[in-house]
């Protein structure tokens, strides 16, 4: 088993709180979205970059928003 630091991170109480932000791979696996909007997800977002959970609700919004040509 290897151990894993835990570092405390302190927040000035005048800092506004950041909201979280995962990975593609976490959206994909998540239950907080259905299995098609989650095979959205998978083309829409992009490896390797964090979102947070309202820029991947934006992005899913948008793509089923688009115009069918």
């Amino acid at each position: 088993m290897s151990k894993r630091e835990e570092k405390e991170v302190v927040v000035p109480a005048s800092a506004p709180l950041a909201e979280s932000a995962y990975e593609k791979a976490q959206f994909l696996v998540s239950s907080r979205y259905t299995p098609a909007q989650r095979d959205i997800l998978a083309a829409v977002l992009e490896d390797g970059k964090s979102y947070t959970d309202n820029q991947a609700k934006q992005a899913l919004e948008t793509y089923l928003r688009k115009e069918l040509k």
